[in-house]
């Protein structure tokens, strides 16, 4: 048992006490402070060579205010600070220090019962490696890994691995998406699909595109808990079953009992492919023209892709996480723009002027249990959605930024 499969907002005491129930001991993604990081030079390196650690190799978290014997949790040790500050100090150390900057670190104050803090450190593991101190006087230029036995300085082999990791990884992330596309395009889909202009979403961890997969979806669990957590675009469950792949969840069927409106593959490597052949409505007639709205589309890829991403952290799939969304079949389709539930009115739609979009794949570092918070994050997408209709930015957020469709 780690923290990693709890948002860190939600992360209290009761978390941080059964780390000491259960004696999770130091390893590689989690390490144990009593005492926070001082304004001396040598505490400033040391707190950006441990969390450059993390991020060079898995992630993971380091809890301030925790004393422990031989790398296993004894009891708390409650810091007398004022948090606000200390979380905005090591913050900006890490902003400033680190060369390229960590997206996704953050810091969480967790109150403790009888007074005193414990601090959560929370570092993601990092695709945009490797990550180099650049503090004047705290160890300047040098880089950090991470074991089980602690941090390390990897060698000139091991450095050259980080280098060339992330690029690897996007083309691994591209390779699979077309080739999927390709597939889902030529027919060649678990079941016959009744549709030919899809909504496709893909779910993953990052890791699922690493040679070392570090995850693997269980499909021993209890079947209906399974299935019921990856449900199809739009739909109930209808049908599902075990594959080579790993499960495959189906919507409702045709009167003919072949063909299917949609389907959700969950690979073993976590991955979930989500896709609704029929997303597209109407008929391409002039009476009944191609069309999507706004409200249906941003609600649809909102709702579905954080449910599928909550089932995924719930079953310790390790964040980062990786969105992609494409529409197929879609060119001359009108696009409504139209924040009212209603018909599709010309003056207020775009029309999308090619076959297929490809959208561009979204890094996800925290799942936010509040799905109108997780809608924040997916703006730079739905933007996207946007633009391939006409439009330089969508209406469904407000001057505060909050998002206005109902999910």
């Amino acid at each position: 048992m780690t923290l990693r499969h709890i948002p860190l907002e939600a992360v209290n005491q009761s978390d941080l006490q059964r780390l000491i129930e259960d004696q999770v001991a130091e390893k590689r993604d989690i390490d144990y402070k009593r005492d926070t990081y001082s304004n001396r030079d040598q505490d400033y390196g040391e707190f950006l060579a441990d969390i450059s650690s993390f991020a060079n190799t898995a992630g993971g978290e380091i809890v301030i205010g925790m004393a422990e014997q031989t790398g296993v949790p004894t009891g708390f040790s409650p810091l007398q600070i004022d948090a606000d500050a200390e979380v905005l100090r090591l913050e900006n150390i890490a902003r400033s220090g680190l060369q390229p900057r960590i997206f996704g670190f953050a810091v969480r104050a967790v109150p403790i019962a009888g007074g005193g803090y414990a601090l959560v450190l929370r570092i993601p593991r990092s695709y945009n490696q490797p990550h180099r101190i650049v503090r004047q006087g705290s160890g300047n230029h040098r880089f950090w890994a991470r074991s089980s036995a602690g941090k390390y300085e990897p060698n000139v082999d091991e450095l050259r691995v980080l280098f060339t990791r992330a690029p690897q990884l996007a083309d691994r992330i591209r390779d699979f998406r077309f080739d999927r596309i390709a597939k889902i395009l030529g027919g060649d889909t678990p079941v016959p699909l009744m549709g030919a202009r899809p909504l496709i979403l893909h779910v993953a961890p990052l890791s699922a595109f690493e040679s070392a997969q570090s995850f693997r979806l269980d499909i021993n669990q209890a079947p209906q808990q399974l299935f019921t957590a990856f449900p199809p675009i739009g739909a109930q469950v209808g049908d599902f079953r075990i594959n080579v792949d790993g499960c495959l969840v189906l919507s409702n069927r045709s009167a003919d009992g072949r063909t299917h409106r949609a389907y959700v593959q969950a690979f073993h490597s976590g991955i979930v492919e989500a896709v609704d052949s029929t997303f597209v409505m109407g008929e391409g007639t002039a009476q009944n023209p191609y069309r999507l709205t706004l409200i249906r589309t941003e609600s649809t890829i909102v709702r579905a892709s954080h449910s599928y991403l909550q089932s995924l952290q719930a079953r310790d799939a390790p964040a980062p996480y990786v969105l992609l969304v494409s529409l197929l079949g879609v060119k001359g389709t009108f696009y409504s723009f139209a924040m009212a539930a209603g018909t599709l009115f010309e003056d207020e739609a775009g029309i999308l002027d090619r076959d297929q979009f490809h959208f561009s794949e979204l890094v996800i570092d925290e799942v936010p249990l509040d799905p109108y918070e997780y809608a924040k994050l997916l703006r730079p997408l739905l933007d996207q959605i946007a633009n391939a209709a006409g439009r330089a930015r969508i209406p469904s957020f407000d001057q505060d930024g909050r998002f206005r469709v109902r999910i």
